[in-house]
């Protein structure tokens, strides 16, 4: 022990262990070759895989680190016999002598130009780990455009930038089923790094990663070489694997909201199984975990649609079971044939909607949804049969002791006459729009026709008559053939029995029966047959010079009158509004006045809603790409078809600059395009509106006029005024309608003069006139004049004055709220808003905080939109949330946001923020949704617009075949061709767009003009036929959009089906061929 202590061990030395000789080594070839190692790394990241080069770089790169950590360690032992460098020098000098750092002393006098630096000045560098970002699942990119740089997360399986436009708008992406984890103890490995290394490392190394991953992946898939090899993922979990009984293990449903909701329902409905809300709560439910896992690049599938339609159902007759009361059953089983219609044969859900028709016939919304499905199958549709349903559903409602007081489910029923004939004007627009677009349009025009004379032009002296005294007498007047309701020089039924009918009879009409000629006889007789349709737009009579071979050209009275009905006089005040407003609709109009919520139920209607020529010609354009640079720039798009919005003055008469309550047909041709002549639309109207009583419709006529011959305004709002010379809502039409024809001057002075008109009987509506004025000075950059137009409203006295002082608005400040106080209190909204945007609009010219950007020409938008916010409550907490009233409010804050975002500086934020408010308010207003448009800028994946559509406007509750335009047209401006298909294919497969035929013909079009989607117009039109069999101008598709690609037979077979169903057809096709072929053998 002794000898062994004393000598002194020694390691044995070899060649291979001796020290490597200390070099210094240049920094700069240090750094050179590090950045070289770097850019080679990262270059073949980026070329394609290949399993060799895999192979070889791995090993090249393993190697270079193995080496690269040899030279560390044995650098850092020999560090104590190299001098340590003054590390201040060290930078010093590195700053000095590298190229990339320098000062600029001049700046670069590009960079306003281009908006951005000199990429080619600015160094390369590039961010470990392929931009992962700490605490996140997905990648940092960088996306470039010119100058432009914007960043974005790309999360796992979402593909390459390159490809990330087209994969974000793909209808339908396979999805995998998530995969379930096995939850494990890992206690102890995160004590053992506790202990042994005093932190939690982020990753573990790579040779313990390759040991877990091989221990987990003989425990959790078998192996390649098994029979099992090639099954599904699904397949490998077992109740053993899938899910830890232990009692350490963690619940995963704990953290799942859906799941939680569902089982609370659950518990609720086992509890109190008669509570029926809480039954179609937990139906309602299915459809959010159904939509659970649908994107923007991934559509629920048919199977997984049909899976849960069965669950449904199941639900649905459960709680039939426990429904008592006749409101829920019309609930329930509303909801489950609808969801029967997704599972059930044809013939099964037929004989189950005549089980239902004969066990509640009095049900309003059964009848319609039975109605529905015979008018969209194209295997039970006939015309006959169709318009026989709702002749003897009018027969029904006049004979019903109570009926449904709303055309949505789960209402009371009642005996009230107002709720009878609203349900019956509501059937009869339904009737005339399908007799419409089955080709009798001179039937439904005759039977709106009658049915405006019968009730709105009945001679006073007819109260005491019976209905069947009433209708001889106006059958009289129909066969006599005198000027009718529409026609020139018709003054009206009432008129003509006050002149004991000695009237001018109505000038002679000549049909054209002119061919219109084609080397192909099919594009020949579709053109022809298009022609013929549109001269059949007005009833012909026995005096006209009709073609003698269409006998359905003069409608005689008999062919009209089981559809007509005769409103009680005491009846007729309180619903003429509602039928005015369905005459519309059937003119493809919106409604004046939306005072009844079975218009609204009718705008909805995918059978009334139709015409969209301005979408037609939308979608044959090409669509937009986004340009990011003129996005400040550009304007919204002010005219939509299928636009929503709450009638105000300033939608009837709104220039180019504004929205406009009018568009589509009465915007591309006044006499072609729309279901009727403007002119004919103008002078029905105008005799609606002399008529007593029914003045308030005289401001919508003005604008018909105004849109019809604005050169005979003038002479049109006098006829009104002298009829009602205090009206000064008469006098505020007549200016904006001059103002909006660019006459500015004629507008204001009409306005000066009307304001002189003001007294104590009309001062109620005295506001409306300074609201006007002092828009019409906001219009041209005059704020201090619009300023003195407000203090002018409160104090008469200072209506000259052009400048007023701060003591003046404090004092128009205070009248005005204490005049917006009282009409609150009195109940008298209408005024109130008024009253309220009067406020806004000087707090916003007056104030002085704003915490919004301004300039000289604008003024404090912050302020005034608190002023309509509390406007906003103060409506809430009376029930009128979601009231035209309220609508009409943010109307006027919308247009004072886009006021002041078009003269100066503004945040897009703060009118995105301000605008989404509004859309959750009334998610189908147009103008809030194209405004949100316009404010928000898209980069990357997302989406402010998409968004807000997918999670407000396309819910079950709020969405529409407006929205869905809206949609289709996002697409077109900001998407490309793909996502534009995608958003038809979506919007199709929901019920608001199913069955219009419209919408159809868009999407055929739209196909047929892109190449890539050619090969498909065909199958499309095929699809659209199932949907809308009974539309005849979606059949004529086939003659003109689609002749190039249908075959004879197919042309043949589209004819037949339109005869055999009972359309209407013009030109006989087997006589047009024969003459068609004579024609063509004596001209050659």
């Amino acid at each position: 022990m002794s000898e062994a202590g004393g000598k002194k061990l020694t390691v044995p030395k070899f060649s291979s262990f001796k020290p490597k000789t200390a070099t210094h080594t240049p920094p700069n070839i240090i750094d050179s070759h590090n950045r070289k190692d770097e850019e080679d790394e990262h270059i073949g990241e980026r070329r394609p895989p290949r399993e060799s080069r895999r192979h070889d770089r791995g090993k090249h790169h393993s190697e270079h680190r193995h080496h690269h950590r040899k030279g560390s360690h044995s650098r850092s032992q020999e560090q104590t016999l190299v001098e340590k460098p003054n590390v201040s020098m060290v930078l010093d000098q590195k700053a000095t002598e590298s190229s990339f750092f320098f000062f600029d002393k001049k700046g670069d006098p590009l960079i306003r130009r281009y908006g951005g630096n000199d990429r080619s000045r600015v160094p390369i560098y590039r961010r470990g780990y392929r931009g992962r970002v700490l605490g996140s699942d997905g990648y940092l990119l960088i996306h470039r455009d010119g100058p432009q740089e914007r960043f974005s997360i790309r999360m796992p399986g979402e593909g390459s930038s390159a490809l990330r436009d087209r994969a974000l708008f793909q209808a339908k992406v396979h999805r995998g089923k998530p995969k379930r984890i096995r939850l494990r103890d890992q206690t102890n490995e995160i004590g053992s790094h506790d202990a042994e290394e005093e932190f939690v490392p982020l990753s573990t190394s790579t040779k313990r990663r390759r040991t877990e991953e091989q221990e987990s992946s003989g425990d959790e898939r078998p192996a390649y070489r098994s029979i099992e090899g090639k099954a599904k993922a699904h397949e490998f979990s077992g109740s053993d694997t899938d899910f830890d009984s232990d009692s350490q293990g963690l619940d995963l449903d704990v953290d799942n909201p859906l799941k939680q909701r569902s089982m609370q329902l659950s518990r609720l409905i086992k509890e109190h199984p008669e509570n029926i809300d809480a039954w179609l709560e937990l139906i309602k439910h299915q459809d959010v975990l159904l939509n659970a896992g649908q994107s923007l690049d991934r559509d629920v599938t048919k199977a997984e649609v049909h899976s849960f339609a069965e669950i449904k159902m199941s639900m649905f007759e459960s709680a039939l079971a426990k429904a008592k009361k006749p409101e829920d059953e019309e609930r329930l089983l509303l909801g489950l044939m609808l969801e029967g219609s997704k599972v059930w044969s044809i013939s099964k859900l037929d004989s189950r909607w005549e089980s239902v028709a004969k066990t509640h016939d009095s049900s309003f919304c059964l009848w319609k949804s039975r109605a529905d499905h015979k008018l969209t199958s194209i295997f039970t549709f006939q015309y006959t049969d169709i318009k026989a349903m709702h002749i003897n559903r009018l027969r029904a409602i006049s004979k019903q002791a109570k009926v449904s007081s709303s055309p949505n489910p789960g209402h009371l029923t009642n005996s009230s006459e107002t709720s009878r004939y609203e349900q019956m004007i509501f059937v009869f627009l339904r009737a005339t729009r399908f007799a419409y677009g089955a080709g009798l349009r001179e039937l439904a025009i005759a039977a709106w026709q009658a049915l405006l004379e019968l009730n709105l032009q009945r001679p006073s002296n007819f109260e005491d008559r019976t209905q069947s005294e009433i209708l001889d007498s106006f059958k009289d007047f129909w066969e006599d053939e005198s000027p009718r309701i529409g026609e020139k020089n018709a003054l009206g039924w009432n008129y003509y029995v006050r002149a004991n009918g000695a009237v001018d009879l109505a000038e002679p009409w000549r049909d054209d029966n002119s061919i219109q000629g084609s080397r192909d006889v099919y594009k020949s007789w579709g053109a022809t047959e298009r022609l013929r349709a549109t001269n059949a737009r007005i009833p012909a009579r026995a005096t006209d010079d009709a073609l003698e071979e269409d006998p359905y050209r003069v409608v005689m009275f008999s062919d009209i009158e089981e559809m007509l009905f005769v409103i009680p006089s005491g009846v007729v005040p309180t619903i003429w509004k509602q039928l005015v407003d369905a005459f519309l609709l059937f003119c493809c109009l919106p409604p004046a006045f939306r005072t009844s919520e079975w218009t609204e139920a009718a705008e909805n209607d995918t059978l009334v809603a139709g015409n969209m020529s301005l979408f037609e010609n939308d979608v044959l354009q090409k669509p937009n790409e986004p340009d990011v640079m003129d996005e400040s720039k550009k304007t919204p798009v002010f005219r939509q078809d299928g636009s929503r919005f709450a009638a105000s003055p300033d939608l009837l008469f709104a220039g180019s600059d504004w929205f406009s309550l009018f568009s589509g047909w009465t915007t591309t041709s006044k006499t072609s395009d729309g279901p009727v002549d403007l002119a004919w639309l103008a002078n029905a109207l105008r005799l609606l509106a002399s008529s007593k009583g029914l003045g308030e419709l005289a401001e919508y006529s003005l604008s018909i006029e105004a849109i019809n011959d604005p050169s005979n305004i003038k002479k049109r709002a006098r006829a009104f005024i002298k009829q009602e010379p205090a009206n000064l809502r008469l006098y505020n039409a007549y200016a904006l309608a001059e103002f909006a024809c660019g006459r500015h001057e004629v507008g204001q002075q009409v306005v000066t003069s009307a304001t002189g008109l003001i007294s104590t009987s009309n001062s109620s509506d005295s506001l409306i006139l300074w609201k006007t004025w002092a828009w019409m000075d906001l219009h041209a950059g005059n704020n201090v004049q619009a300023i003195a137009r407000l203090c002018a409203a409160t104090d008469g006295s200072s209506r000259d004055v052009m400048i007023t002082a701060p003591s003046q608005w404090l004092k128009a400040h205070q009248s005005l709220l204490a005049k917006l106080e009282r009409q609150i209190f009195d109940g008298r909204l209408d005024d109130a808003i008024i009253t309220a945007e009067c406020l806004a609009l000087l707090v916003y010219l007056t104030s002085q905080e704003s915490s919004e950007p301004t300039s000289e020409a604008q003024g404090s938008i912050s302020a005034a939109m608190e002023r309509m916010w509390n406007m906003s409550s103060e409506l809430c907490t009376r029930g009128q949330s979601k009231s035209p009233v309220h609508e009409r409010l943010l109307q006027a804050g919308a247009r004072l946001l886009y006021h002041h975002a078009s003269r100066g500086p503004f945040r897009r934020a703060y009118l995105r923020e301000q605008l989404s408010h509004f859309i959750e308010l009334f998610p189908r207003n147009t103008m809030f949704l194209s405004l949100f448009s316009w404010a928000s800028t898209t980069f990357g994946i997302d989406d402010p617009v998409r968004d807000i559509l997918r999670k407000i406007a396309f819910t079950n509750g709020n969405d529409c075949i407006s929205n869905r335009i809206f949609a289709v047209r996002y697409e077109l401006q900001k998407g490309n061709v793909h996502s534009t298909q995608t958003a038809f294919e979506r919007a199709l497969d929901t019920p608001a767009c199913s069955s219009n035929p419209d919408f159809w013909r868009c999407y055929i079009k739209f196909s047929y003009a892109r190449k890539q989607f050619r090969a498909k117009a065909k199958d499309i039109f095929f699809r659209a036929l199932r949907h809308c069999p009974w539309s005849k101008d979606l059949a004529l598709e086939a003659y003109t959009t689609l002749i190039n690609v249908m075959d004879d037979f197919e042309l043949r077979s589209v004819f037949n089906t339109m005869s055999s169903k009972g359309l209407r057809v013009h030109v006989d096709l087997d006589e047009f061929i024969v003459n068609h072929e004579k024609t063509r053998a004596i001209h050659g």
